[in-house]
């Protein structure tokens, strides 16, 4: 039993287990992915409290993991698939163990978002940008929307690739003006506005992408 089980090991979580360590709580933080969430797969963080110049999320999640390492923050790679928090001792049930504890955090972050669309399984689809760029090196990329994350990632990648097509449902890109000033001014990035990919075809890599204009 512990006074705390955090659910989640990214920012919100790992923040929160630092915290209750150093009020002398007994915690454990459960992730199936470790320390880190979404973040530590980003090509560069930008427009986050205390992170460094130019600081990848690899990196940014490597700090969290050292902190938690400092304060002794006990952190189980199990995948949560039930909670049961209506009585006064809470449990979280994972794959392989049963967990209690009076406090329970959920700190579960998001998830990546799929479009539903045939095909979006083939391999050759969810780039990780800074653990694949290289391997698209000469290569054109398609990278699916126009909000801050997906520019930010086209932008990486365009140090790498042949050239890189944004493709957005949106009339324009409707990431903040700093990344739209620099799509504008990167040669190698092409914006394919009011249009949503529909359907990816190709065996064991993607060969053809049917875009539908909106």
């Amino acid at each position: 039993m512990y006074d705390m089980i955090i659910v989640g090991a990214g920012p919100a979580g790992i923040s929160a287990a630092v915290y209750a360590k150093s009020r002398g709580r007994d915690v454990v933080v459960l992730d199936e992915n470790g320390v880190g969430g979404l973040i530590k797969n980003v090509s560069c963080i930008t427009h986050y409290e205390g992170v460094l110049d130019q600081e990848t999320g690899a990196e940014f999640a490597k700090r969290m993991q050292d902190q938690a390492d400092r304060y002794n923050v006990e952190v189980v790679e199990e995948k949560v698939i039930d909670t049961k928090l209506d009585q006064p001792m809470k449990t979280v049930v994972t794959e392989q163990n049963t967990y209690t504890a009076p406090v329970v955090i959920i700190a579960a972050g998001g998830t990546k978002k799929k479009l539903g669309i045939p095909g979006e399984d083939n391999p050759g689809m969810y780039l990780n940008a800074p653990r694949d760029a290289k391997t698209y090196a000469g290569k054109d990329v398609y990278v699916i929307g126009g909000a801050d994350g997906a520019v930010k990632e086209a932008l990486y990648l365009s140090e790498f690739a042949n050239k890189v097509y944004l493709v957005c449902i949106e009339p324009a890109l409707a990431c903040i003006a700093e990344f739209r000033e620099k799509v504008a001014d990167n040669d190698r990035i092409e914006v394919i506005a009011h249009s949503a990919l529909t359907e990816v075809s190709g065996n064991e890599q993607v060969d053809t992408l049917t875009l539908t204009d909106l």
